[in-house]
């Protein structure tokens, strides 16, 4: 783009010189006829003959134009060959100023980042819960989970919807105005342009997850980065994963409950992005999960997790939470997608000629997602006395109150031992 620029300059340059030196030229001439119109004007001056015309005045007249035929056709084929280049650095051009705009919204119109942060990183907003006739409940202090993420476990036409539309039952109102918000498409577009400025790497995204997990139980981290570091070179394809394959390292049952756990419900990495729980889970969004215990896993954003086993296989289910769902396209057996389940497993935006390219990688390895299935297909059959007797699979209390002490048994994944994990 710059050498476009400066060709294009030093041809103006040239131009207005050339402009310039006639003006001139034609003002010295002038100066010098003054007084002897009679003699030097041009129709009473004697032109060159036929002989000189038609020679040497000829010639040079078809010499220049075909001097200029060169410069014109070596010229447009160099300029034409550097086209590209112009067009990729006006797009560059382009996308510097729609970010520029994008974030002027974020920061000063919209003020997406009261709630999501400045960078994105995550926030909290005031909220007020009412029941189903609208009726006061409660004021909350609602997680607005990290934006800087959402570009990975979310494609673009997705994450515009969501500007539009919002989230009903959320703070996060509609700001399209086929929505009944205030933000033109080209603004809304242009919002989306300054999220991916601040998008995280892959390796930004591992060490977040990575750090919450040595927090929690740092001998299950050390077994996953073992487990992990035996698949290096054999996940050429994450959807591929299978924990009962002898192809691939996999952790045992009890782990993979125990990871499944804590990924399910990281709720305090990025204000709750790389959890399920703050849409399966009513509550979790505003630090009260799985309360009042009469809605235990009924999801509040998402479907009722409990005897998702009884509709998808454990393939079907991994590769629900590695891509996530798309609008209008069924998965599973009997499910339509309604675009709003997000993939946490691969780049949502991934081979999208229309958007920058991060990586194939997901916010979640397919280990973890894994970990994530085994949990939730054991919600439900493997634990009865939840329904019967209230409690929570997550903090072990009961519903009035008293600590109890449960102890969740999984269905294994094949080739791998039945066990039994304390939550």
């Amino acid at each position: 783009m710059t050498t476009q620029r400066s060709v294009g300059y030093i041809v103006i340059a040239v131009v207005f010189g050339g402009a310039l030196f006639f003006v001139w030229n034609q003002i010295r001439h002038g100066r010098k006829e003054a007084g002897s119109e009679i003699e030097l004007a041009a129709n009473r001056k004697e032109y060159i003959n036929d002989e000189q015309l038609e020679g040497k005045k000829l010639n040079l007249a078809l010499w220049s134009a075909f001097g200029l035929l060169i410069v014109i056709g070596v010229t447009l084929p160099v300029y034409w060959l550097a086209e590209g280049g112009r067009q990729e650095g006006a797009r560059a051009s382009f996308d510097t100023i729609f970010a520029k705009r994008g974030k002027a919204i974020y920061e000063k119109e919209a003020k997406c980042e009261g709630c999501h942060g400045p960078t994105g990183a995550g926030g909290a907003a005031t909220f007020v819960i009412t029941d189903e006739n609208g009726e006061y409940k409660s004021t909350v202090n609602w997680k607005a989970p990290a934006l800087d993420t959402v570009l990975w476990r979310y494609s673009v036409s997705e994450v515009r919807e969501v500007l539009v539309y919002g989230r009903p039952g959320s703070p996060m109102q509609p700001w399209g105005v086929v929505g009944g918000g205030a933000l033109s498409d080209q603004q809304l577009d242009n919002v989306i342009d300054y999220l991916w400025t601040f998008q995280l790497t892959p390796e930004q995204m591992a060490a977040e997850v990575d750090k919450a997990l040595v927090e929690k139980d740092s001998g299950l981290a050390e077994r996953l980065a073992k487990v992990k570091e035996q698949n290096v070179g054999k996940l050429t394809d994450p959807l591929a994963y299978e924990c009962d394959s002898k192809d691939f390292a996999c952790l045992s049952n009890e782990d993979n409950l125990r990871l499944g756990e804590i990924l399910f419900n990281l709720g305090d990495v990025a204000a709750g992005g790389y959890a399920c729980s703050r849409c399966h889970v009513p509550g979790a969004s505003y630090g009260q999960p799985w309360l009042p215990i009469d809605q235990l896993a009924r999801g509040r954003f998402a479907p009722n997790l409990i005897g998702i086993e009884n509709n998808l296989t454990v393939r079907q289910h991994f590769q629900l939470i590695m891509k996530g769902s798309e609008f209008g396209k069924s998965y599973g057996s009997n499910s339509l997608g309604s675009g709003r389940m997000p993939g946490f497993g691969t780049n949502a935006n991934l081979n999208d000629a229309k958007t920058p390219q991060l990586g194939a990688t997901g916010m979640l390895s397919p280990e973890e997602v894994w970990a994530i299935v085994v949990y939730e297909r054991a919600l439900s059959t493997q634990r009865p006395d939840l329904a019967a007797v209230g409690k929570s699979p997550l903090n072990g209390t009961s519903t009035n109150g008293t600590s109890t002490s449960p102890t969740t048994t999984a269905k294994p994944a094949a080739g791998t031992p039945a066990s039994a994990s304390g939550n």
